[in-house]
This record gives C-alpha cells, structure tokens and sequence, in this order.
C-alpha cells in the first residue's frame, strides 16, 4: 500500500521537529565543542587574563554553587541573573582544564543542604511568602581553605568575572599575600602619647601579611607583593632609590600622598607642609600631585559646626572635607565601584606629568563645580567661613585618585653610588621597567585615619562603626595590586539583564494618568467634607444635624461621582495590564520563533538558489 506523497509531507513536519528537538537536546548535554559567541557585549567569552590565570591553576579548586530553584518563581530577574552566573562558571570549569570543579546544589527548605549553606555564610534570600532562597558561592582548595560570595547581586553584574576571578584566584594561592608599608603616620599608635593603633591597620593584617619597614632600605624585599606608602617623612635617598627599583622589578604600588596631612600636622603641632618628598618619584610614573593646592567641593563638602555667641551653632559645609558618593568614582573599576561613601580630609590634586609614558585612569574626582584652594591658610587657621568666601569653583572635576599603567623609566638612569654593604650591586640596576606599571596613587593620606571613616557608637560603647567606606577602597585597591594580571586587566563589563523600556514606558504613562484620576478624586473628596463640616458634621445625623434634601443630593451625587472615577481607575489599571500582557506575548513570540523562522527563510533561499543552479547545469541543448 502506498501512501500520498502528500500525506507523507505533511508527517515529515511534525516528526522533522521532533528530531530537530532531539538532536539539539543531545547536542547540549554531549557535544560541548566550540561555541560562538554573539552577544552585544561578549557575555560568554572570558578576558585573556582570565584565561591566562585559569591555565595557571595546578590545583583543583571546588566551588559550590547554591541556586534555590524557588526563585524561578519567586523572582525570575534574579534567576536570570542566577543562569548567567552558571553559565560563567561552567567556562570557568572549560577554560581551567577542570582544574575548576563546579557543583550546582538546590538547596532545599530544612534540608542538609541548607544548613550547609547557612554555615558557610551565604545571604538569604526572603521572598513574599517568608520562603527562604540562596544565590551564592562556597569555594574550597585542597587544604581546606574556604572563601564565599555571600549573594550574587545583579547590581555587580558588570564584575561578575572579575569577582569569581578573583574568587578562584584566592583560593588558588592559600599563603597571605606580603604587603610592606613605609608611613611618617603613627599606624601602629603611640605608646608615648597613648595612641591606638588605627584600625585600617588591623584590617590589613587580616588578609595580608603586613611588615612594616623603616624606611632607610637599600632594597625592598622581592617577597613583598605590594608597597604601600603613606605620607613617608623625608625619606633618605637610597630608600628613595629602593621605591623606585622596586617598581621597575614589577612590583605594584599603593601611595597615599598629602599636600597637607592633618594627622602629620596633629603630631608635629606647627604648621608645615607636609606633602610627601617623593615629586621625583611621581614625576617618572607619569602624575603630578598640585603643590601647596587642595580640592574643594561645595556639593560633596561636609556640613560642620561652628560655635556662635550665647551657645548657638552655625552649621556650613567645610569644602575641603569631601563626602563621596558613587557618582565621584570610576564605574568600569572593581576597586572603586559600589562603594557607598568615601570621606576624604583635604586631598591633593593629581593631574598627568608633562612628557608621562604611562596611562592616567582617574579612580576618584571631584564634581564639576570643584576648584583649588590654597594649602597655606588651612594648614595654619582652617576657617570654614574664610573658606568659602576665598573659594573660587572651576569647570572641571579634578583627580583625587588615580591608576597609572604602562611602560615608565628609573628617576635615577643611573646606579646609586654607595659604599654601604648593603646597598645593591651596580648591575642590577634597572633604567626602565621590565612591565608595564600598576600603581595607584590617593592624593589623601587622612582617610585612613579613623575619625574620617568611623564613628564611636551611641555610650561609647563597643567597637566604632563604620560610616563610610575607606577601608573597603583600601583593601579592594590592594586586592587588584596584589592579585594576578588577570584582576589588573579586568574591567567592568556593560550591564547585560536590560529592563523592558518599552514596558516601563508603558507603565510610567498609566501610573501617571492614574495619578491624576487620583488627585481629581482626593480634591473632590476635601472640597465635600469641608462643605459639610461647615454644616456641623459629615454624616446624615451626625451632631444631631438633619441634612436638606439639596444636600442630601449632593451627598449622594459626589458618593456617585466617587464610584464612576474608582471604575475608571479600574478600567486605567486594566487597560496597563491589558497592554503590557500583549507586548510581552508578542515579545515573547518574536523570542521563540525569530532564530527558527530566519534559519527557514535562508534554507529556502538556498534550496531555490541550488535548483536553479542544478537546473541551469542540465539545460538540455538547442536544437
């Protein structure tokens, strides 16, 4: 029996589709070769850096991925978030060679699994119903060390690389980092003047292995990652010389310079400039820290207090200590952005140096109304009321941070003559880098110190409490410095979950034509109640007051009035509803059928370009 070719066409489609269905399926789970990437912004393709560092790791590293399947339903824009973090993770596990072992745990309500995640420090998530949700990372080496991303947010979604790069970075190096610091600040207190030891100190020391140097070095020592330098006194030449050697071996370096340091100031009581005699030093990296110059801002200045006579206060802003928010810092930077505030007590100015070779990234500046004050009168008597009436704004925004990158030469082209034994032999100086340049530089010195970033609690009781993010700068700008190339090198990406706009468009123009019906509502309900209490009361009987039959009416025509304009409000959200449900359909159509129509279309377009062909090959000949 032989069947209509027809007939068997039209059971081709459905059984095409099927296997079409199957082979992709199939090709997921057991074809995982090279893969295309054509996403606007990349999403998918890891940078070199971090390729180079995944290729690097020798032992495996574990992280365990905890995504509670209820946020399908409970918040499907964080879910999204969620398969982008996965779909991450899994070319991590690619590019390492499996050196990187990924396990996706669901975690559910009163399970092992929950506790594990509770135990190990992730956030939860609290949905509408009281539910509990996790989204987060629970790394492990082979010794047992652990690091976690309590809760991935979108809104670090254009560092989601560069946090699981570092991630798996830590953990792939489990000895503490070496940072050296030279400082003419008394970070370690006084036991002279009872002075504590500041706190940014402590806080370094939990994640680095921090050795203080004096500053008289020859030579710093190869084992120190990264040199942190704050407000150094007059430093004598070979340490001077040391620094510089230092960073053309490759090291990074972090400086905190002061045209005018108030704690420096504080401890010498005399006036003085301050400013850290390493010119020659930051004139070879390429930046210049203004002279005798300070930043002030009169939008990010902090309000003080002034008394007055008879005990009052006069509250105005004090333009030279600034108040940062986020719009002051670079977006695309890891170290630096989604910082809440940063606090800084007279900064200096960075600007570029004239002839520099090496790249000036502004970290942190000031708004555009900013303008330089003189350093003189503030170091002797700082008026906040002379302040501001010698203030001149400018129409710029000035650099109070700065990163400075690429090829640089030695402040001493030639070797440093010394007879002391440990000065470094001849040959080994260097007259230019050997790699690019990483350093960083803050032209403020004071923001380490605790009264710009922490306040004592209410009794004095307990440890302060942070009021400004200082030291998370601190150490997120050292965690770039001593991490590998592949954290100096990542940048933010763009933002890839983008809202619907057409959808909120929509939105914004209902909810403010609903406001207005609201408005016209609320003006009508005033305008009757107030005609009625002129009349004694707001009831029909209320006061012992009998309404006329006028006003009994008008009652009833405004309790009329009040019923049409709710149904209208009614209609207004409906119809919002109505359309934002038909633009997503539609949205969701063009998603799920565009790719399969255009690979139809252009294998038609190429079966009728092959017929023709095949039927111009096999023309018969004429006559």
């Amino acid at each position: 029996m032989h069947l209509d070719r027809r007939i068997l066409s039209i059971l081709g489609i459905p059984l095409a589709l099927v296997a079409f269905l199957a082979f992709n399926v199939f090709s997921g789970i057991a074809l995982r070769g090279p893969a295309l990437d054509l996403t606007e912004n990349r999403q998918f393709t890891l940078s070199d850096g971090t390729r180079a560092m995944l290729a690097d790791i020798q032992e495996p590293v574990r992280l365990r991925f905890y995504l509670s399947s209820s946020l399908r339903e409970t918040n499907p824009y964080l879910w999204s978030y969620a398969q982008q973090a996965r779909d991450m993770l899994e070319s991590f596990r690619e590019a390492s060679g499996g050196q990187v072992e990924v396990q996706v745990i669901d975690p559910q309500p009163f399970s092992e699994e929950e506790d594990r995640a509770v135990g190990a420090g992730l956030q939860p998530i609290l949905g509408a119903d009281q539910s509990t949700a996790f989204l987060g990372i629970v790394g492990a080496n082979t010794t047992d060390d652990t690091d976690v991303i309590a809760m991935l947010s979108p809104e670090r979604e254009r560092f989601l690389e560069y946090d699981l790069t570092r991630l798996v970075f830590d953990l792939s190096r489990p000895n503490k980092p070496v940072l050296g610091i030279i400082t003419g600040l008394p970070l370690e207190g006084s036991m002279q003047d009872s002075q504590m030891p500041w706190q940014i100190l402590s806080q370094l020391r939990q994640f680095y292995d921090v050795r203080m140097l004096s500053g008289e070095e020859y030579q710093i020592d190869p084992a120190i990652q990264v040199l942190m330098l704050v407000q150094p006194d007059d430093l004598p030449e070979q340490n001077l010389y040391a620094i510089d050697q230092f960073v053309m071996r490759g090291g990074h370096l972090l400086a905190f310079v002061d045209p005018f340091s108030e704690a420096a100031q504080a401890i010498a009581q005399v006036p003085g400039d301050f400013a850290a005699k390493i010119d020659g030093l930051l004139a070879s990296w390429g930046v210049e820290l203004v002279p005798d110059q300070i930043a002030g801002d009169p939008d990010a200045a902090r309000q003080v207090a002034l008394p007055e006579e008879g005990g009052r206060q006069q509250v105005l802003p004090y333009l030279p200590w600034l108040s940062l928010d986020g719009s002051h810092v670079d977006p695309s930077e890891p170290a630096v952005a989604n910082l809440d505030v940063i606090n800084l007590m007279s900064p200096g100015v960075l600007r570029p140096a004239e002839g520099a070779t090496t790249s000036f990234t502004p970290l942190i500046q000031t708004g555009p109304e900013a303008g330089l004050l003189d350093a003189a009168p503030i170091r002797t008597y700082p008026d906040p009321i002379a302040v501001l009436r010698a203030f001149q704004p400018g129409n710029e925004r000035l650099t109070l941070a700065a990163r400075l990158t690429g090829p640089a030469k030695s402040a001493y082209p030639t070797p440093l003559a010394s007879d002391d034994p440990a000065a470094p032999p001849a040959s080994a100086h260097l007259a230019e880098a050997q790699a690019p340049l990483n350093v960083v530089v803050v032209a403020d010195a004071d923001l380490l110190e605790d009264q710009a970033w922490l306040a004592a609690q209410p009794g004095g009781q307990g440890q302060p409490l942070p009021i400004a993010s200082n030291a998370d700068m601190v150490l997120n700008l050292l965690d770039t410095l001593a991490g590998s190339d592949a954290l100096l090198s990542l940048r933010g990406r763009d933002i890839t979950l983008r809202p619907f706009t057409r959808i909120q468009e929509l939105q914004r123009t209902a909810e403010a034509a609903y406001r207005v019906k609201e408005e016209e509502l609320t003006a009508s309900l005033e305008e009757v109640q107030a005609k009625l209490q002129d009349l004694g009361g707001i009831g029909e009987d209320q006061q012992g007051m009998v309404l006329t039959e006028a006003q009994r009416q008008e009652v009833q025509g405004f309790r009329a009035r009040m019923l049409d304009l709710r149904a209208e409000l009614r209609a207004v959200q409906l119809a919002l509803n109505q359309e934002i449900d038909r633009l997503e359909g539609r949205l969701t159509l063009i998603n799920i059928l565009a790719v399969p129509l255009a690979v139809a279309v252009i294998a038609v377009l190429v079966a009728l370009w092959r017929r023709m062909r095949t039927r111009k090959r096999f023309r018969p000949a004429q006559g």
